[in-house]
C-alpha cells in the first residue's frame, strides 16, 4: 500500500472520527434539552395533580352541602304541607 494511499485512509477516517464527535455532541445536547423538557412536563404534571386533589376536595364540600340544602328543603316542603292541611 503507498503512502498516499495510506495517508488518504487516514485522512478519511480522521473526517469520520471528527463527524461521530459533532454527532455525539449534538445528541448530548439533543439529550439534555429533552430531559429538562421532560422535567418541565412532570413539574407542571405534579402541579396539575395537586391541584385536582384541592378540586376533588372542593367538589366533595359542595356535593355534601347540596344535600344538606337539599334535605333543608324537603323538610321545609313537609312543614309547608303540614301548615296548609291545618289551614284548610
Amino acid at each position: 500500500m503507498s503512502t498516499d494511499r495510506f495517508t488518504e485512509i487516514l485522512n478519511y477516517l480522521s473526517a469520520i472520527s471528527r463527524d461521530v464527535g459533532e454527532l455525539r455532541q449534538e445528541f448530548r445536547q439533543f439529550r439534555d434539552e429533552t430531559n429538562a423538557r421532560f422535567e418541565k412536563v412532570e413539574e407542571r404534571l405534579e402541579t396539575m395533580r395537586r391541584e385536582q386533589r384541592q378540586m376533588a376536595q372542593v367538589l366533595n364540600r359542595v356535593v355534601g352541602s347540596l344535600y344538606i340544602f337539599g334535605s333543608d328543603i324537603e323538610e321545609l316542603q313537609d312543614r309547608v304541607t303540614a301548615l296548609e292541611g291545618k289551614g284548610s
